[in-house]
């Protein structure tokens, strides 16, 4: 089955997928951050606008030949294995490649900033300094991650806010144009504050929570809450919450009142598959193995 990709070019003032279908391999998107992977032939692509910050990943194992049109002329660049190329919303493209390009394409919309920061970071004042075939050990950290969950998708919403938020904030603090910078977040959070996440958490377990629903228990925005949460608690909000639903899990498995697939669906697991692996994950054992051990 062919995936259309959810990133776009603006050409000849006609919105057009950054890929073909048949060269999207997977797609994720954390609204307002995308992240694909995307295999293509040798090629060249018209030029056109840059929509949202765009990022290009260089995967595979061998460099990619790989040129850009600027003031007129070619440029050409090696596109080694682990190498970023970035530029900003607005931006012109006009790239061409001589062997086959497998990298991950990503685009963060400029008011993804606004959201996370409350606003502390205007999307206008966004600017990302143009970057071609970089080598940045951080990125290539990111870029691992991101592959895996484009590959397997089971840690869920929260885990990739937080982890789609974590790559823009850093791009923001390394390679910022003149932007303004977040300030760093300090203290800790009150007892009755982590009480009302608890109080949230358990009332919403059933539902897939959000990163901003969660912020929002606290009048923070979700950057400096996810910073404050875990200098508080010691693990991440997501980890937090996934801990919160296995107990729930154990607690319910103890009776055999439920179904194991009841019980993920009571407990916010999209499916069987996505529980059983952050149960493992966890414990340490299976679902099926930890009901067992009551028989």
């Amino acid at each position: 089955m062919s995936i259309k990709s959810s990133i776009s070019l603006l050409a000849d003032g006609i919105r057009i997928p950054a890929a073909p279908d048949k060269a999207v391999i997977s797609t994720l998107t954390w609204d307002g951050f995308t992240v694909e992977k995307h295999v293509l032939p040798p090629d060249e692509l018209p030029a056109h606008t840059i929509l949202d910050h765009r990022l290009t990943i260089t995967l595979g194992k061998k460099p990619v030949d790989f040129e850009f049109k600027e003031k007129g002329q070619w440029k050409h660049i090696q596109l080694r294995p682990g190498a970023f190329s970035m530029q900003n919303h607005g931006d012109l493209g006009v790239p061409r490649w001589f062997n086959d390009f497998e990298f991950l394409a990503i685009a963060i919309k400029p008011e993804f900033y606004n959201k996370i920061t409350a606003d502390e970071i205007d999307a206008d004042q966004v600017e990302l300094s143009t970057q071609r075939g970089r080598m940045d050990p951080h990125i290539q950290q990111y870029a691992n991650v991101l592959d895996q969950e484009l590959l397997t998708n089971k840690s869920g919403r929260l885990y990739g806010e937080l982890l789609s938020m974590s790559f823009a904030m850093y791009l923001l603090n390394r390679y910022s144009a003149g932007s303004k910078k977040v300030i760093e977040p300090r203290g800790k959070l009150f007892g009755l504050q982590i009480k009302n996440l608890l109080d949230y958490t358990a009332s919403y377990i059933d539902q897939d929570i959000s990163l901003e629903a969660l912020a929002a228990q606290v009048n923070l925005s979700p950057y400096h809450f996810a910073k404050v949460f875990k200098r508080t608690t010691g693990v991440s909000p997501h980890q937090f919450v996934l801990n919160y639903r296995i107990e729930k899990a154990m607690e319910m498995m103890k009776n055999k009142a439920l179904s194991l697939t009841e019980i993920a669906y009571n407990i916010g697991f999209y499916d069987q598959s996505h529980f059983t692996h952050s149960f493992k994950r966890v414990v340490g054992v299976t679902p099926k193995r930890y009901q067992q051990s009551f028989s």
